[in-house]
């Protein structure tokens, strides 16, 4: 493995640890918890009546380094297991392909690169095709979230002061489309804040705003919503009035009385929070739906977030299925998120300040053959989250878990290969 002055985390199998093992073939420790359902059922297969036993990587001989924490372990291998499973229902060909090819116009081989950030060694995939679709694909999704997510916390915590979220809702029922109310959504919005005494209120009022839409499923269909983070001195009765009246008025144009919603539900005004309060950053961030615990938010009170549908979706229900697909349409080039250029430059300046607000301090990279790509990706029909996997051996153990994981992959791929090779030729078969 490369490594940067200073070298990777001393916790690392390296082959001075375990020469012996290392250099002869051996494998570093792996946590049984991971690999013990892949061991038992590769062993079951092979138990079957295989023409040749499976041979598999030699057993682990050096001590375990600590595990990252279980929420974030957790995090990333949920979304990379469900973007396995969504590659068979998602109607994008990028998506199919997302994070298990190689990028071809590129000569190099694919990489893990390390970096440390906050304190601990964290692994990211290089080389692989990453399709970038914020809406709909899980793990890119909360990669650019939680890159947008340190942003917003940087804006809010350079600018200091007063915060306050608003959300904007529209009536909404089953025969809606979401190509529909969506668009329409976003035109009634940038249309309330333009023109007239709206315009005035939130020029003298507003001096930095944040923008996230939200996209739920319920029982009366697709439910979009726009939160809006402010940075803004409070409102008088009146001028939240002024703004209901003229969000009500300008909604109604864009899909008509049907789409008016009622005073009670159309603007919600949370409570106000101090810029210079991390507890208030964090939830109001989470609120945004870009914390990194996962995917995104879920849904309340009977609705589904879009990856609960997701969720559905790949687990085989066709309307969840023909949900995803329409969503996939709607979303598609919409944003997620925006900040005004206040807010932007805010960030930009707190994180030049702030190192801890990067990317990190770079640690090396580790080297993965773009066959040992092909191995992992077959693998990953029966390991959903293998790719995971490979990215926290990476972080724990060095190139040695990589290695493993490889290897493994590699073992099962060639056993399977075998197997079918001589079921072709078997004429009793």
């Amino acid at each position: 493995m490369k490594t940067a002055a200073g070298g990777a985390a001393a916790a690392y199998c390296r082959p001075e640890d375990e020469p012996k093992a290392y250099q002869a073939g051996g494998q570093p420790f792996v946590p049984d918890e991971l690999l013990g359902p892949i061991l038992a059922r590769m062993r079951a297969k092979a138990a079957e009546g295989a023409a040749r036993p499976l041979v598999l990587p030699a057993a682990p001989r050096c001590a375990p380094p600590e595990k990252p924490s279980p929420r974030e372990r957790a995090a990333r291998e949920g979304v990379f297991a469900l973007r396995a499973r969504l590659r068979r229902v998602a109607p994008s060909r990028r998506e199919r392909g997302c994070g298990a090819l190689v990028v071809e116009h590129v000569d190099t081989e694919p990489t893990i690169e390390l970096r440390q950030e906050a304190g601990q060694v964290r692994a990211h995939w290089k080389g692989l095709m990453q399709c970038g679709h914020i809406w709909t694909c899980p793990a890119c999704s909360r990669r650019l979230r939680t890159e947008r997510g340190k942003r917003v916390e940087a804006a809010v915590n350079g600018l200091g002061k007063r915060w306050q979220m608003v959300t904007v809702t529209l009536r909404h029922h089953d025969a809606m489309a979401l190509a529909v109310s969506l668009p329409a959504l976003s035109k009634a919005w940038r249309r309330t804040r333009q023109g007239g005494k709206v315009q005035r209120i939130w020029s003298e009022r507003v001096s930095a705003s944040v923008r996230a839409v939200e996209v739920t499923h319920g029982r009366n269909g697709w439910h979009p919503h726009v939160h809006v983070l402010l940075r803004t001195t409070e409102w008088t009765d009146e001028e939240k009035d002024a703004l209901l009246a003229r969000w009500q008025d300008a909604i109604t144009d864009e899909l008509g009385k049907v789409g008016r919603p009622d005073a009670l539900h159309a603007i919600t005004w949370s409570e106000p929070f101090d810029g210079d309060d991390a507890k208030g950053r964090a939830l109001y961030v989470a609120k945004l739906g870009l914390e990194i615990s996962g995917a995104g938010k879920l849904g309340r009170k009977g609705s589904r977030s879009h990856w609960q549908v997701a969720e559905d979706a790949a687990n085989g229900d066709e309307r969840s299925r023909l949900l995803w697909h329409e969503f996939y349409t709607a979303t598609k080039g919409k944003r997620a998120l925006e900040l005004d250029d206040r807010a932007q430059a805010a960030a930009e300046k707190f994180m030049q300040q702030d190192p801890k607000e990067g990317s990190g301090e770079p640690m090396g990279s580790i080297r993965v053959l773009r066959d040992d790509v092909r191995a992992l990706r077959y693998e990953e029909k029966f390991t959903r989250r293998i790719f995971a996997e490979v990215l926290e051996a990476a972080e724990t153990q060095g190139e040695a878990g990589v290695r493993w994981y490889v290897n493994f992959a590699r073992a099962r791929m060639k056993h399977d290969a075998e197997r079918f090779a001589e079921r072709q030729h078997d004429p009793w078969r």
